[in-house]
């Protein structure tokens, strides 16, 4: 008898400590409205933020938040596979829909066709995560270097970003479309500031071809809206990113008191890519933002 009660009592004791033993993610039957959750595939496309690349005098060695982010993916359904077609030599949205060499495929032509040939091999791919524009949005911000073309116009470079922006997810959504029914989950990430308050420092200001505080949150916006459009997530890296710059971003803090007139040394303190800290953190998001859960854990009961 008082075993059985102390059986029961321990049962209790466990169903109320559930809570404590599930792990902050979203089960697959939680997903938001639409979502198709992990499938056999996952996808990632995108800048340096993808391979993980820095400038050569900052490189760590590690891979980008993509390899991160697979890691928890494969704790949803370890049979998972992972491919990584990023471009970390400068891809920016121009170059994603076709690049300078004419002998190679762009990247969105080899996404397009790795979600066809996976398809039909009746592998589903999903999630397809996405980094791009972030070396659009530099080209406006930093400041030029010997060799290369002076900044674009805000405007245009703004408005040209839109129109690429708007081809690339439009591609990749009917890439990832059959019968009216989206087949995997695709989500998009904005991007942070990795240069704020830098134009308020005089010395600056005349090396800047536009203030970042101003022009970067306008790239993100263009994000938000084009993606909102169609139904897709956007991961909202700028938020966690302020106030952390020093902890997640190579820039170095505090900025030096005067611009270095190296390019290397320009280069070097004034890189922009994430520390692995920083990886870290883009990782999370996508996986916070993606709605997926991993399996939640109870102790064995004794018998």
């Amino acid at each position: 008898m008082m075993r059985s009660l102390r059986r029961g009592l321990l049962i209790l004791m466990l169903i109320a400590l559930m809570p404590l033993f599930v792990l902050p993610t979203r089960a697959a039957n939680q997903l938001p409205p639409g979502n198709v959750g992990p499938g056999d595939v996952y996808l990632a496309l995108g800048d340096s933020l993808a391979t993980g690349s820095e400038v050569a005098a900052n490189d760590d060695g590690l891979p980008g938040y993509p390899d991160l982010l697979f890691a928890s993916l494969r704790q949803i359904n370890p049979a998972m596979t992972f491919t990584n077609l990023g471009v970390g030599s400068g891809e920016t949205s121009s170059s994603f829909i076709a690049t300078e060499i004419v002998t190679e495929t762009s990247q969105l032509d080899r996404a397009v066709a790795f979600i066809t040939t996976e398809r039909t091999a009746g592998r589903v791919v999903s999630p397809v995560t996405l980094s791009i524009g972030g070396n659009d949005a530099a080209a406006v911000v930093q400041p030029p270097t010997p060799g290369n073309p002076p900044p674009p116009n805000v405007d245009q470079a703004l408005s040209l970003f839109r129109a690429n922006l708007s081809k690339i997810l439009d591609d990749l959504v009917a890439a990832l479309t059959v019968e009216g029914q989206r087949t995997g989950d695709l989500l998009i990430m904005n991007y942070y500031n990795p240069y704020p308050g830098l134009y308020d420092l005089p010395a600056y200001q005349p090396f800047l071809p536009a203030n970042p505080d101003v022009e970067l949150p306008r790239f993100n916006a263009i994000i938000e809206e084009e993606a909102a459009a169609r139904g897709i997530a956007v991961v909202d890296v700028f938020t966690p990113f302020q106030g952390r710059e020093a902890e997640l971003i190579f820039v170095t803090r505090p900025y030096p008191a005067l611009p270095p007139f190296n390019p290397t040394d320009l280069e070097r303190l004034f890189d922009f890519h994430p520390r692995e800290a920083g990886h870290r953190v883009i990782a999370d998001q996508f996986f916070l933002t993606s709605g997926y859960r991993l399996k939640a854990f109870l102790p064995l009961v004794a018998q």
